[in-house]
């Protein structure tokens, strides 16, 4: 991991990233470097070496990452002038590079603003004594687009489980929809999904032998529940006590956190749609069906352009251009987003081409929603997660082809 994070450093012409570790404030440099590390750290990475400026309390761990890795050189410290010497000892090994990254967010990102204000101005201020002390210019730049792609990459392993756990919920939505009766209120298709996931999960933790311990709805007021002429609502209104009724279209948005047995935690986020057949119907009518056929050909033509490098917008405009030309009105929000690591994770944002995050690029092997919506009464929304490959995009389970049909 240490060399994909150097190769990047290369890739986006950054000569050192700085990394400030206090208590697992950064979860970057746990998650890709060291966990071990408690005390504050502050890691110097540059294409050709790495600095790892420890307190002596972290002298064993500091100590081993050293010897368990090439071109890392650990330096300890107990006191803060002590750290001001090291610091100012690296740079000066360094031959004072003109440009410092640190991580912290230029698009109003929470996933890389890493640092706190505090942080921020405690670093660059450390930072800029040696180049003050010696004449010397320096600026401050952000590490995110390194952030980005490193994050989004999902392991061989990763995936793997994240296909496991979307076709558990894909399992789940589908139980669900099967056990709906008109009449039922949104708050209790509510209570049932999670009566029902509850069931399921249970079944896999402790029979299926899938590496699951452990498990939860994937946010606080998951799932999402809206019927009818609610669906002119937005989705992410709060189901209610309207009743399902006959002749309304139905729409979720489910999502479970699924805890392996190593401990690692990874999200899912699906969306699915149905309807419910008014007397005498076998199939949903015309009106019903062309908002569904045009929201799942809106994802196929998606899937086909999620490759990487691809800008994200891109993506983002011809889904929703599909919605649109069909003469349905413009969704107001994203059209897709990172999941795994977090419901809403560290990557590209499939939106408008003003969104700064949509600028981004798709990175091979990052995970991906498609989600367009029509916003009216009786519309809909189905949301796919995708694997971005460099052929174009798989999905993590079996996709949404029909719509549900409550008798």
């Amino acid at each position: 991991m240490l060399t994909k994070i150097r190769e990047l450093l290369k890739k986006y012409n950054k000569k050192v990233w700085v990394l400030y570790n206090n208590e697992g404030t950064d979860k970057i440099f746990c998650r890709y470097i060291s966990s071990d590390l408690n005390t504050a750290t502050i890691c110097f990475i540059t294409e050709n070496k790495i600095y790892l400026l420890a307190n002596s309390l972290d002298a064993q761990n500091a100590l081993l990452f050293e010897k368990n890795h090439e071109d890392v050189k650990s330096i300890l410290y107990d006191t803060g002038k002590e750290l001001e010497e090291a610091i100012e000892e690296i740079i000066a090994n360094l031959n004072f590079p003109k440009d410092l990254s640190l991580s912290y967010s230029t698009m109003h990102d929470t996933n890389v603003d890493i640092l706190t204000h505090g942080q921020y101005l405690y670093i660059t201020k450390l930072l800029k004594v040696p180049y003050s002390k010696y004449n010397k210019k320096v600026s401050i730049s952000s590490a995110e687009k390194i952030i980005y792609e490193l994050a989004s990459k999902k392991t061989d392993e990763q995936i793997k489980r994240l296909k496991i756990l979307a076709t558990i919920t894909n399992e789940i939505l589908q139980e669900t929809f099967s056990k709906l009766q008109c009449g039922m209120t949104e708050k209790e298709i509510v209570d049932l999904t999670i009566n029902i996931s509850a069931k399921v999960m249970k079944d896999v933790i402790h029979h299926r032998n899938l590496g699951i311990i452990g498990y939860n709805m994937g946010w606080p007021n998951c799932p999402i529940v809206l019927t009818g002429a609610n669906l002119a609502k937005g989705g992410h209104s709060l189901p209610s006590d309207k009743k399902l009724l006959r002749g309304d279209s139905i729409y979720f948005d489910f999502g479970i956190k699924g805890v392996f047995s190593d401990q690692e935690v990874l999200y899912t986020d699906m969306q699915r749609m149905g309807y419910a057949l008014k007397e005498g119907e076998k199939k949903a009518p015309k009106n019903i069906q062309k908002v569904f056929d045009t929201l799942v050909n809106s994802i196929e033509d998606g899937i086909d352009e999620m490759k990487p490098d691809v800008k994200a917008w891109t993506i983002d405009t011809v889904v929703r251009q599909k919605i649109v030309k069909a003469g349905y009105p413009d969704y107001m929000h994203a059209t897709g987003h990172p999941v795994g690591i977090k419901v809403h994770d560290i990557g590209a944002i499939i939106s408008l081409k003003s969104s700064k995050r949509a600028n981004l690029q798709i990175i091979e092997n990052g995970v991906y929603t498609l989600e367009p919506r029509i916003n009216i009464a009786n519309g809909g929304s189905i949301e796919e997660m995708i694997l971005a490959t460099k052929f174009g995009g798989i999905p993590l389970c079996d996709k949404q082809t029909k719509i549900y049909l409550v008798k």
